[in-house]
Parts: structure tokens; sequence; C-alpha cells
């Protein structure tokens, strides 16, 4: 079989990975390419973090850090959260590197000697406040298909068209709020209608096998096709080559993609064998992409487009196996929002097993699918634990307890022995078909299956009870269950790799299934005479508690999350008092002459205040959050006739009006216009 090499979407180095995002295009791939290797195929699995373009920029701005030290951050968080998934990369790359950026100027180069790129002058969306262009995530308006009122410049969220800024109706600047004006500017776009013929032949050979989801909108793109703009107004991205676009950097789709191409040049250099990524980049090499649903017209269209512009050689996707969107409890994964689960705390409560498998038998694979606590909860209790740890927990705790560890001779098998390695000999073979077609849903259910067979075996053959007058016959039930999941443990080995280990291990077998192979799981030697290890619980169960608390714990932060949103819950309105009561404070604009520190007080200022022609003090509170000098000279709304007390020996003759600030510091009430000290509100 030729080399595969697998890709999966670059994740955004914008915020963290979700389950959504695992489920969508990384554990699908993980599993596809640890079983590809169980057969022995050459693969290589690469990704990278996608590192450039506006949301990134806006974001580092408002954080006040460097575009590159926001990536930098984020980059970490999700190498980190992969690697606590045991998802395995063979290289995971930046977009940032000095490598990507010379390749992304090299496709370009070609695209342009090619004859695929254009140029022209139009009117871009500008704003007049920030000083800069707006495009894309800059930009905000209405969608001229759904009406959605929050549609950014390169997509609406609601109904999910792609869009260009210049079809937003009242746009205005996302930073800032102003209204946007238009000014000219001159661009470069890949001329796809000129590839159309190219791309159609091509896709032509692909409509026998690949997925009618990803068909459909593949369809739909092609129908609107028309040239694309691959270079921004941006500061952050790789730059533009050429001269008269010097100010310029490439648009962040355009040069995602190449990621996949110079992480495998990283890769090469790092195994000290630099032109071996060109083995992975040849014609004849199996390229697969795995992505989320919104991926779908660039890896399947525009990207195939970039390739064959290139005129390199370069293989073009053998297949794109798209998922469909993974929500949360019934709603869409929003980190803004706080509806997602943070992948490194749910690491430390349950091993990660546990959500690869629960995510592979959700899996988005033709329909929208959801993760809730409560499905979780039945995953593990009923199908990890209930299933395939029952089956190995009672087997090998009776070879532990009643043959002294070693696994028992094998005797004539009876009809419902040999029914059951027949059985489990065919499902063995169906779950390799679901794997190939890219289906670890599919593959899950038939791992219950199995492991449902050798349950039943145990059930109807009563190993427990035979062993008290015939131990010979129920050593030969065991010694076939046993059999029965050494299969499950290979078949397993691609969802959750730590349990097929530790069922290996336990099965007394050296290696790993990695390392035993699926030929050899296909068809397990006699298992007879072998000494088991020490049996241990491969699960722990769920509690209805533990779930209930989750539950909360989700509802919680997003109610939080609501709250910062709007703003801090507003103070009940004290009880109502007549007007009069009212009328009678008096209210002055002062002035703050002098502030002192009183003398063994930690929290208060003495201060004296102007107050037209005349001069009061009054004690404040307010030490911990201002310094004496930075007050002085302050303009403040002060409560005249509030009854004298004395504080620290002082006796303070009213009180100057403060609010809390969103930082929880008091600040200063001011008149916005300029007011003589000592007039009186009214």
């Amino acid at each position: 079989m030729p080399r595969t090499l697998v890709t999966s979407a670059l994740p955004y180095a914008n915020g963290p990975v979700h389950f959504g995002h695992i489920a969508g295009a990384y554990l699908p791939a993980d599993i596809y390419v640890r079983f590809r290797r169980l057969q022995g195929d050459e693969v290589l699995y690469i990704c990278g973090t996608d590192e450039h373009g506006a949301p990134i920029q806006i974001n580092a701005e408002r954080e006040q850090v460097s575009p590159q030290a926001y990536t930098d951050r984020w980059h970490a968080v999700m190498k980190e959260a992969f690697e606590k998934l045991d998802i395995a990369f063979d290289n995971f790359s930046r977009t940032s590197l000095p490598l990507h950026h010379t390749w992304t100027r090299r496709f370009f180069t070609r695209l342009h000697d090619n004859g695929f790129i254009l140029s022209k002058t139009e009117d871009q969306l500008y704003c007049q406040t920030c000083q800069r262009g707006l495009p894309d995530r800059y930009v905000v308006g209405i969608c001229p298909k759904c009406e959605f009122d929050k549609a950014r410049g390169d997509e609406c969220p609601s109904c999910g068209y792609n869009l260009d800024a210049s079809e937003l109706r009242e746009p205005h600047c996302k930073t800032c709020g102003a209204a946007a004006s238009c000014k000219p500017s001159q661009h470069w776009y890949i001329d796809l209608p000129k590839l159309k013929p190219q791309l159609e032949a091509w896709l032509d050979t692909k409509r026998s096998y690949w997925k009618s989801n990803v068909l459909g909108e593949v369809d739909k793109f092609l129908a609107g096709l028309r040239p694309r703009a691959i270079t921004r107004d941006l500061k952050w991205g790789v730059p533009f080559p050429l001269p008269e676009g010097a100010d310029k950097v490439f648009y962040v789709w355009f040069d995602a993609p190449i990621g996949y191409l110079s992480s495998t040049v990283e890769w090469a250099e790092k195994q000290g064998t630099p032109e071996a990524w060109k083995d992975w980049w040849a014609e004849d090499v199996k390229l697969v992409h795995f992505i989320g649903k919104d991926n779908i017209s660039f890896h399947c269209v525009i990207w195939p487009a970039v390739l064959l512009g290139q005129n390199a050689g370069f293989p073009l996707p053998d297949n794109v196996p798209a998922n469909e969107f993974y929500n949360l409890e019934g709603r869409k994964f929003s980190t803004s929002e706080g509806w997602f689960l943070d992948i490194a705390e749910f690491m430390k409560k349950f091993p990660p097993d546990t959500l690869r498998w629960t995510l592979a038998r959700g899996a988005p694979e033709t329909r929208d699918t959801q993760f809730t606590w409560k499905e979780f909860q039945i995953r593990v209790n009923s199908e990890l634990l209930g299933n395939i740890g029952n089956l190995a927990s009672r087997v090998l705790k009776f070879v532990k307890a009643r043959f002294a560890g070693t696994i028992p001779a094998r005797t004539e098998l009876v009809e419902s022995e040999r029914d059951a390695l027949a059985e489990t000999s065919r499902l063995y073979q169906e779950i390799a078909k679901a794997y190939e077609r890219f289906s670890p849903k599919a593959a899950a259910e038939l791992l219950l299956k199995l492991g449902a067979v050798g349950n039943k075996l145990i059930e109807k053959e009563k190993p427990f009870v035979v062993y008290k007058t015939d131990p010979a016959r129920a050593g030969t039930t065991i010694n076939v269950a046993l059999t029965m999941l050494e299969q499950l443990a290979v078949a397993l080995s691609p969802i959750i790799p730590n349990t097929a280990a530790h069922i290996f291990k336990q099965l007394g077998l050296s290696g790993t299934p990695a390392e035993h192979g699926w030929q050899a799981g296909q068809t397990p030697a006699d298992p007879g005479g072998r000494a088991i290890g020490k049996p241990k619980h491969l699960f722990q169960r769920i509690e209805d508690a533990v779930v209930a608390k989750e539950v909360a714990a989700l509802q919680a932060a997003a109610a939080a999350k609501t709250r910062e949103s709007e703003g801090p819950e507003t103070e009940a309105i004290a009880e109502a008092i007549p007007f009069e009561h009212f009328m009678a404070t008096d209210l002055r604009v002062a002035r703050i002459e002098s502030a002192e520190i009183v003398p063994k007080a930690d929290k208060l200022l003495k201060l004296t205040l102007e107050v037209g022609n005349m001069q009061r003090t009054v004690v404040s509170g307010i030490r911990t959050f201002y310094s004496p000098e930075e007050i002085v000279g302050q303009t403040v709304l002060y409560l005249a006739n509030l009854k004298p007390r004395k504080l620290r020996g002082i006796v303070s003759e009213g009180m100057v009006l403060m609010a809390d600030g969103p930082d929880g510091r008091p600040v200063f009430l001011q008149p916005r216009s300029e007011v003589t000290t000592g007039t009186r509100l009214r």
C-alpha cells in the first residue's frame, strides 16, 4: 500500500480546543492512524497551530501583548491538551515559523508564475477613527442573506454564509464601533474559475466514495466559484513578497493549509533527513484530511486548486472525511459564553480513554451530535465497565484464583465456544472495515458486540459453576474467553490505547497491541500455559452525584460568563424616601486642596476641600486605592450637610461621593462640564 499522509485541520491559536474540535478533526484522525499502523502501513500524521489573521491580532491588542506572545501561549495550551488525550501527531508545527513563511511565499510565486493570480484595486472598508483597513474579523454588520446584525466580514455565524466584507450592510469597526467608510486598496486573488475545469475533472474521480455531506458542500461552493482574495491589510501574517504589496500579508486561509507541507518539512529536518518530506508529498501518496464541517470548501475546492496551480506533482486529497458539529448539553460549544469543558480539568478527574470512547461512540459523522454528562456516565458504566471491563475482570480474576495465575489448557471445544470464536472473527473483520471507512462510531458499536459475545459465552457455559465438577471443561471456556479478550484488546487499541495496553499486560502478553499488529490479533495463538499479570479494574464507576456536580458546574460557569458580559449585578434600590428628605440634602461641587495620611490608620486619608469660599475637612477610607498626591486637584461631589463625626480624633464634615469602578476601585463622581466649586446640585 502507498504511504498515507494524514492531517488534522490546523487548530486556530485563539483559545483552547474543546470536545467539539476533538470529536470532529483530531480523535477520528488519531484512531485512523493507529489502525493503519496496526495494519503495518506507512503513515505520517501531521498538524500544527494556525497562528495568523485578524482575530489573533485583535485579541492580542486587547490583551496588550504581541501576536507572537499570544500565539505562543495558545500553542502550548493546545499541545498539552492533545498530549493529555493521547492524540499522537508525528509533528505538531506552527505557521508563525520562518520555515512556513518561506513555503507560503514559494506557493504564491508558483501560482503567480503559472498565471493563476489576479490583481485589482477595489474599495475596501476602512475605519477613519482607528486609521486602518477593516479585513474580515475587524468588521461587523448585517448579513445580506439572513439579516443577522452581527455578521463578520468573512462569514455569518448565524446562517454560515461565506461572504466578502463589502457585502455587509451597515458595516462598522469591531474595535471602536465607528461606521466603516470605503478606501481604494490593491489586492491579489487566486483565479479559481480558471482552475475550475481541472478541479471538476479531479472531483469527478471522488464522487463514488466521498461522504455525501462533503459532496453537497463542494457542489454548493463550486456553483458560486469566483476569484478569492489572498491578501489582507494587516500587520500580523506572512508578509506578501511583491514590492507593490509590501504593506500587506497573506490572508490566513491561504497560508494555513500550506502548514501541512511546512510541518512535514519540519518533521524531516527533525529526523536529520531534510529531503525526506518529498517522499510524503509525491503523487502516489494517499493524502487524507480530517476536518470539521466548516472547513469543507477550503479543503475540497480551494486547497486542491492551490495544489493544482503549483504544477509540481503534489498529491491531491484522496479523501476528506469531514464531520458535522459536536455540541454540549443541547448547545454549541462556546468558550466566550462559558459553555465548554476544559480538557485539562477533565483529565484531572477522568482517564483519557473514557473521553476518547465517549467521543467515538457519539462521533458526528453524518449529523450533529452532542456530549452530555448523563451519556458520558452511561458510556463508562454500562459499556466500558459493564461490558469490556466486566469480561476482563471476571475471567482474569478466575484464572488468578482457580488456576494459580496460569491460563488453563484448551481441550475439545463445544458448539457454543466454536460459535463464539467464529463470531468474534467475523466481528473483527467488520471492525477493520469500519476503521477503513473512517467510522470510529461504527467500530465502537461492533466492539461492544464483540465484548457481548464473550460475556454471553461465560453466562451460557458457567465456568465458575462447572469448575467444581469439571475443572478442565471450565478451563477450556476460560481459555476461549481470554483468546477473545486478546482480540478485543487489539481491536480496541485505536480508540482506547491505554486500556488496550492494560489488558495486554494483564493477559501476560509482551509489548502493546500496536507492536502486536492487526493480523496477529485476527488469529491469536492458544494462550494456554501463559502466566497472566495482576488483574486490576480497568474502569471506575461514575456515580449520579458526580454527574450532578459537573452539570451544576457547567451551568454555573455559563451563568458567570453571562453576568460578566452583562456587567455587575445592579444593587437593589433602597427603600423609598419622601421627596422633602431628598431636598434636605446639600450636594455641592468641591475640589480637593490637600490630602494627608491619617496616622495609625491603614485606610484613612484626611482631605481638605475647597467649597466656594469655604474650606471643609473630610476623612475618607480610600487610602488603599489612592495615594494623597494623585487626588489633589480632583473635582468631586460633596455631601455638605451630613452630621459631623470624629474619626481618629479628626472631625469629618460631610462625605465625598464615589462609585464602585469595574475593577472594584472606587472612582470620584465629577461634573462633565467645568463648574465653580461651591455650586449646589439641583
